[in-house]
């Protein structure tokens, strides 16, 4: 009876979490009020102090104090790394960088000529750059101002050409991506890196080139058969797109990469490079360079107010929401309706496979209603080494569909920053968007699974 009324409450407050996120409630007092709530539910129910052996001394102030605890070890840990990366991704957009980088690519991809194979390429190149321009909406700008009117010109429809261009965001991938951070760190216990060379990129890898081929021939067969034959017959001279264009130097271009680089460099050779120190280097090889090409100390003080300014927005907007996720995913540990249910079905035939997909639709249900793939994968991502060890199975194989699904869910959300920004830019109907994007997206989510499940559960 117990167990029934633990699995009762898990999904009464899961409920209840969705539904307030529905009605567009804050993630971050959603995911603190009720994972309080239910936190006080569970020591009214079993007398035990949430704490256990830690205990304050009274197991109702334990239940305050799973929220300072919370704090400390998510800025401390994870919280700190996401402030010096975002604040050095935006430094890139900041001095123009980025853009160089993207003029860049935009240039190579122009001498495919072929609309559908410049597309393709176009997914596939943008997932890559997502490693360095971490933002969504930030790299699908970009590529509005680079990639979508050489698409356009050669007779890609808007729409295609906007769908393509919001999901060259749904790959949250690489040491730099704050949810790749917290997954790396947080769920499987790994340094960024790690996660990323051992765990994710098999599996991105896999979604991307599947994808890249999926959309340049279903959205050629889509476009001809909403809009017919294409009557385009210009060709776009690769000079027309050049990083020349923002009028800072080439050698701007590679400041992105930097980070990567130097992480990449320290696992060849015996030089551990963390991903603060990293990125603490690539500040002070951008500052120079800055001061060089300006010769304006007064640039190097705005850009280092700027950067405080950034590291202190992530909080408010990043590291906040992942103490709240923190809150509400020790509540769901606590009252253990899922693990629960993972003992139920732990001895059925396809018990991981069914776990996949129970945790990884969570994920897309909740990403879809949010916008976000980051809230539901923080909520609920810390879950899945219990689970995983209750069904004898590597961690990853439920943590990576988790993870990738929220970035491949979101790009069908009306509620997405990214699908609402390029949409506007495209003068595109966001409604259009998402009904043009379901088969990809749900191509993409079989295929990540499918991926998953042969690399982490098989092989």
């Amino acid at each position: 009876m117990s167990d029934i009324l633990f699995v009762l409450l898990t999904a009464l407050f899961i409920g209840i979490a969705a539904i307030m996120i529905v009605r567009k409630t804050d993630s971050k007092l959603t995911f603190f009020f009720i994972g309080t709530l239910a936190l006080f539910t569970v020591t009214l129910i079993t007398g035990n102090s949430v704490l256990g052996e830690d205990t304050t001394g009274n197991i109702y102030v334990d239940v305050i104090d799973v929220i300072r605890i919370k704090f400390v070890s998510q800025v401390k840990g994870t919280g700190i790394r996401l402030m010096i990366v975002a604040s050095y991704v935006s430094l890139m957009t900041h001095i123009k960088a980025s853009k160089v980088l993207a003029a860049a690519v935009a240039k190579v991809l122009v001498k495919l000529r072929k609309p559908y194979m410049i597309l393709g390429g176009a997914f596939i190149a943008g997932c890559i750059l997502k490693i360095f321009i971490t933002s969504q909406v930030s790299l699908g700008l970009l590529f509005m101002a680079t990639i979508f009117p050489i698409l356009i010109s050669l007779g890609v429809s808007k729409l295609s050409a906007t769908v393509v261009l919001i999901a060259i965001g749904m790959m949250d991938w690489g040491p730099n991506d704050s949810s790749a951070i917290f997954g790396a760190t947080d769920v499987l216990g790994v340094t960024p890196m790690e996660f990323f060379l051992n765990y994710e990129i098999y599996v991105c890898v896999a979604v991307i080139v599947v994808m890249a081929i999926f959309y340049a021939v279903y959205f050629k067969y889509m476009d001809k058969k909403e809009f017919g034959e294409s009557a385009a017959t210009q060709t776009i001279d690769a000079s027309s797109f050049s990083p020349r264009d923002y009028g800072v130097p080439l050698f701007y271009g590679f400041f992105p990469l930097i980070p990567l680089i130097l992480v990449i460099a320290g696992n060849i050779t015996s030089v551990n490079f963390d991903i603060i120190t990293a990125n603490v280097i690539g500040f002070f090889i951008v500052f120079i360079c800055e001061l060089i090409v300006n010769k304006n100390v007064q640039i190097l003080g705005d850009h280092l107010k700027n950067v405080f300014e950034w590291m202190g927005k992530f909080f408010t907007n990043v590291v906040v929401l992942m103490v709240a996720a923190a809150v509400f995913a020790e509540a769901i540990k606590q009252l253990k309706g899922i693990d629960i249910i993972t003992g139920w079905i732990s001895h059925m035939t396809g018990a991981t496979l069914i776990a996949m997909v129970m945790l990884s639709v969570l994920i897309l249900a909740t990403a879809i209603l949010t916008g976000s793939g980051q809230a539901p994968w923080m909520a609920f991502g810390p879950l899945t080494p219990n689970i995983a060890s209750v069904l004898g199975i590597n961690t990853a194989a439920l943590a990576i569909p988790m993870h990738l699904t929220g970035g491949i869910a979101r790009c069908c959300s009306p509620f997405c920053a990214g699908v609402i920004a390029i949409s506007g830019v495209a003068e595109v109907e966001i409604g259009d968007v998402v009904k043009r994007n379901i088969v990809p997206m749900l191509v993409a989510y079989v295929t990540q699974l499918v991926a998953t499940y042969i690399i982490f559960v098989i092989m």
